[in-house]
């Protein structure tokens, strides 16, 4: 071993500490006040302390949030931003990017940041305050130091008078308004609510949990309790543990909202209001409780290499993002069906259908799992007009692919391993720190549950776009696809929403009648065959028509009145049900079996 003399290391110390390269970490303390809810302003004070020599830092605000795969403009709400240094000095600053505000300390060792963020924007789970409550997102509300993510920080909120704090932060023993967090990305992703919000606190799994409601949610709390200790039971049951200390459930209730964000230890569901004076059943959230929570481990604890750790000043690109979300999405109905929530009945008539919104989907042939990952931040995850038909789906057909490579797992394994096993190898492999996995690991652990290579179904249908078997893979477990359609239905090729009662277009199936005819996204159906139609009107219409009917629609495109003639045809994707096969073999049924977990589902009854 070579050892360099100890004069060279006294004078490369020396010359280090005089660039200011070396300087123990900085304690980083920021305030966040809310004195005038109306002006949907938070007022943020952040003070860093401890800083060693050096000209100037740089504060910056990330550009995107978790759990969500496109850029935001987080910088463009912020205003009146100020630096000073610790005697209250105004020191100078500038930006370098849209999102990054360069200070120049000359040398001071305390630098003080105060900024205010215009925040309405609670359908986005970002930022929003108004008179009855507030949210923040930390990634759309609190700067970081680049050079600094890894100190320490500390958080007090200031809320409103009579408002409270709930959120996933560890608070300060005696203390409901002072937290701390061990670095910036656990701050990060940690959401607050501030309002006069209901918290109920409870055990599950022998760990605290805490649900907590905003706004007009009239659900039975204890029946909602209950159904989220049943969640989390099955999936502690699943992955072997539960990976956090404590856990926070946070609902809030306003018009048009849905959807839900996963954090690292807690989860925001945006839902629409529920009046009434009756406490109402709370079952039909049980999937989206399912979904978010589950990614309590995957995606929060098991990372794509492309996220972990994360880069907060530009898109994170992996091509593994289907396993993040589309198996997910597989794993939160299925498990739900193992726990008795759903029947199996139930569940296997979603398969069906997931069956055929793969089939019916053009983008599927034409985009592949590992590209639609890649480019999620610019396409899917915009919706864009043309994304049904020339893209796949992270969610949709990366469910699809991970229930079908589940069944050829446990195929090829003589039902000795499964999906199942995968991800609890990936969890033990790849810990969160560890650099994340890639799609090569996946398939290597694939290999090695099925005894044999599964190069040919990665390069079909996560680099390829070939149909998957569905005929082939159901069997397998003893199920078979059966066409339910009595008669074949017409087929119109255009997707729409409604909007102020009328059916608007947002897709045109590429191939379909309507594309033919020259109908376009956008398009507001006003009438059909001469006669006006509201949006169920017009479904409702359509779907009593037959193949060949020619129809006239009357459409507005740009306020402009416009009409079509077109002619319907034959439904090229029927309905279907998945249904046991008669004459299974004891493999089938095994198999059909382990994958239900039916033996347990009769236990626990």
């Amino acid at each position: 071993m070579y050892q360099r003399p100890r004069g060279i290391i006294l004078l490369t110390l020396t010359l280090l500490l005089a660039a200011g390269t070396i300087a123990a970490s900085p304690a980083v303390r920021y305030r966040l006040a809310m004195p005038d809810p109306s002006s949907h302003l938070f007022h943020v004070t952040m003070t860093v302390e401890g800083l060693g020599p050096g000209a100037g830092i740089d504060v910056a605000l990330p550009v995107w949030r978790t759990g969500r795969y496109v850029i935001f403009d987080f910088a463009g709400g912020v205003q009146e931003f100020s630096a000073e240094d610790g005697a209250g000095r105004p020191v100078a600053w500038h930006k370098t990017d849209k999102s990054t505000w360069h200070i120049e300390r000359r040398g001071a060792r305390t630098v003080v940041v105060r900024y205010k963020v215009y925040a309405n924007e609670f359908d986005q789970r970002t930022r929003g305050l108004d008179d009855e409550h507030g949210f923040v997102d930390g990634t759309s509300v609190f700067m970081y130091l680049p050079a600094f993510r890894q100190a320490p920080v500390r958080l007090t909120v200031d809320p409103y008078p009579g408002w409270h704090v709930t959120t996933g932060l560890d608070s300060i023993p005696g203390s409901g308004t002072e937290f701390t967090a061990p670095a910036y990305d656990h701050l990060a992703d940690c959401p607050i609510e501030m309002g006069t919000q209901r918290d109920y606190a409870f055990t599950a799994g022998e760990k605290p949990h805490v649900l907590s409601l905003s706004g007009p949610i009239a659900c039975d709390v204890d029946s909602l309790i209950g159904l989220i200790r049943r969640i989390v039971a099955i999936n502690k049951e699943f992955w072997g543990d539960l990976p956090y200390r404590r856990y926070v459930f946070l609902f809030e209730a306003f018009p048009n909202a849905g959807g839900a964000t996963e954090h690292i230890n807690s989860a925001i569901f945006t839902i629409s209001p529920r009046y009434s004076r009756r406490p109402l059943p709370c079952r039909e959230l049980a999937g989206l409780i399912s979904h978010e929570f589950f990614h309590t481990w995957n995606v929060k604890q098991i990372r794509p290499r492309g996220m972990d750790p994360y880069d907060w000043s530009r898109e994170n690109y992996y091509n593994e993002i289907w396993i993040a979300e589309g198996s997910t999405s597989y794993m939160h109905s299925l498990l739900l069906a193992r726990g008795g929530l759903t029947p199996t009945a139930a569940y296997l008539n979603g398969v069906a259908g997931m069956v055929q919104s793969d089939r019916q989907r053009p983008g599927n042939a034409v985009q592949t799992l590992a590209q639609c990952s890649f480019d999620l931040w610019i396409k899917s995850s915009r919706g864009l007009q043309q994304s049904y038909n020339a893209e796949s789906d992270v969610y949709g057909r990366g469910a699809a692919v991970s229930m079908v490579l589940d069944l050829e797992l446990r195929h090829r394994s003589g039902n000795a391993h499964s999906f199942d096993d995968l991800l609890r190898t990936l969890y033990k492999r790849f810990p969160l720190g560890s650099g994340g996995y890639t799609v090569a690991d996946v398939q290597r652990i694939a290999d090695e549950l099925a005894g044999s290579s599964m190069r040919d179904f990665f390069n079909a249908y996560v680099y390829g776009t070939e149909r998957l078997p569905w005929e082939r893979a159901l069997d397998y477990a003893g199920l078979a696809l059966s066409v339910t359609d009595s008669s074949t239905p017409a087929w119109l090729g255009m997707q729409t929403s409604e909007r102020d009662g009328k059916a608007v277009a947002w897709s045109v199936v590429a191939g379909s009648p309507a594309s033919a005819a020259g109908l376009s996204p956008g398009d507001e159906v006003v009438a059909l065959d001469g006669y006006r139609v509201t949006s169920a009107q017009f479904h409702s219409r359509i779907s009593a028509l037959s193949p060949g009917d020619s129809i006239r629609l009357t459409v507005f495109r740009r306020d402009r009145l416009r009409e079509f003639t077109l002619r319907l045809a034959q439904q090229p994707v029927p309905r279907y049900a998945v249904v046991r096969a008669g004459g299974t073999t004891p493999a089938q049924d095994a198999l059909y079996s382990s994958w239900l977990a039916i033996q347990q589902q009769t236990e626990q009854r």
